[in-house]
């Protein structure tokens, strides 16, 4: 009985120690975002049948891209993370009183007005990448914010139309998982190019 008393508790505590170490987001951030040791925390759980289906730290996500939302806290499914795909990396200039609270890892819509044109949204729900201020610092005090955003070339185009435009840029944040905001506007950067042709 001695014997069969000792193996069942060193049976329960191999089962009780059967946890693994994975990697969890320590913010939230949004899909399209390119992840940074910073974004990510290792959290040591107890998955049994389904750790396959989560990223172990014994591969780094960081440098990948996330397809969908992870909330603070989550632990990172293999199928959330994929790598880099090609793109642009655009830096939008813009006033801190026209860009709410902006930070890294959230979804934006980026609206220009100019005299001509009424305001028309260029970018809808891009992935911020980083917010800097002119000096390079993360910030978000006095002077102009440069926004970090990774786009396709269409997307980039439109930007830079609008800034050649001298327009006033605004961002609007996205907070949550809300439907998706429908194409972008580009009345006037149409209008621009073939006024240019």
């Amino acid at each position: 009985m001695i014997v069969v008393s000792v193996g069942a508790g060193i049976q329960l505590a191999a089962s009780a120690d059967r946890s693994i170490l994975v990697w969890a987001a320590a913010r939230d951030v949004t899909a399209g975002t390119v992840l940074r040791s910073d974004d990510v925390r290792p959290a040591r759980v107890r998955l049994f049948d389904s750790a396959p289906r989560y990223l172990d730290v014994a591969a780094s996500p960081v440098g990948r891209i996330v397809t969908r939302r992870l909330a603070e806290g989550e632990l990172v499914p293999l199928a959330a993370v994929r790598m880099v795909p090609p793109a642009a990396v655009v830096n939008i200039p813009v006033q801190p009183a026209n860009a709410p609270a902006v930070a890294r890892g959230q979804s934006v819509d980026v609206w220009a007005t100019s005299k001509d044109c009424p305001p028309e949204r260029v970018l809808a729900a891009a992935p911020v990448q980083d917010v800097r201020t002119e000096d390079g610092a993360l910030s978000a005090g006095s002077g102009t914010l440069q926004v970090v955003v990774r786009v396709g070339a269409v997307e980039t185009e439109r930007v830079l139309a609008a800034l050649s435009r001298e327009a006033t840029i605004r961002l609007v944040v996205l907070e949550g998982d809300l439907p998706h905001p429908g194409p972008a506007t580009t009345a006037c950067v149409g209008r621009d190019r073939a006024a240019d042709r």
